[in-house]
């Protein structure tokens, strides 16, 4: 009986120690992507490390959202979701057009926005409300900023809605002075810094 316990002991122990050396390996691998020093350890340590490539670190998913009810100012509210959460303040390039520059201004720094536009639809405004919409829908990169956002990068997709309508006429019919005005921009991507 006494030989059964010290071969279960001694059994136990080679298992421990096989899963000690097994955690040591496994902290020296997840550290090193890091660029972090390796050290030995025990098994709590190795469950609390993951490896991941430091590039895949890096980059986040992002999003942002700029909105706006007054057509004459490049002023835009924005929103912005992810590896930056934060409200601000958007300069705003004319999404319209088929390449602009925005910069989305916060707290802590501002991020340059380069879109492109790469599709267009523009509805007819309707003789009876007046309403018409535009969307636009392309890609963006997003290269540098300041203060925080110095070293800023990333790309993703965009899309751009303008609903609008037109005042009437006196005579009947839509005339070209604008009654009211909303135009949303939504990005998905990603940012690293």
């Amino acid at each position: 009986m006494r030989r059964a316990v010290v071969s279960r002991r001694a059994a136990s122990k080679a298992i421990a120690s096989s899963a000690l050396r097994a955690a040591k390996i496994t902290v020296a691998v997840a550290v090193v992507p890091g660029l972090l020093l390796a050290w030995s350890a025990g098994p709590a340590l190795a469950g609390s490390v993951t490896a991941r490539p430091a590039a895949a670190a890096r980059h986040v998913p992002e999003r942002f959202h700029l909105t706006t009810a007054d057509s004459r100012s490049r002023r835009q509210h924005v929103h912005a979701t992810g590896a930056l959460t934060a409200r601000g303040h958007a300069l705003a390039g004319n999404f319209a057009a088929r390449h602009a520059v925005s910069r989305l201004v916060f707290r802590r720094g501002a991020i340059r926005l380069v879109t492109k536009a790469t599709h267009r639809s523009v509805s007819v405004p309707n003789p009876s409300t007046c309403k018409f919409r535009e969307v636009f829908s392309g890609y963006y990169v997003i290269r540098g900023g300041t203060g925080r956002y110095r070293g800023a990068g990333g790309s993703g997709s965009y899309v751009s809605r303008i609903f609008a309508r037109l005042k009437k006429a006196r005579g009947g019919g839509c005339s070209e002075g604008l009654a009211a005005f909303w135009q949303s921009t939504r990005t998905w991507g990603s940012l690293h810094r």
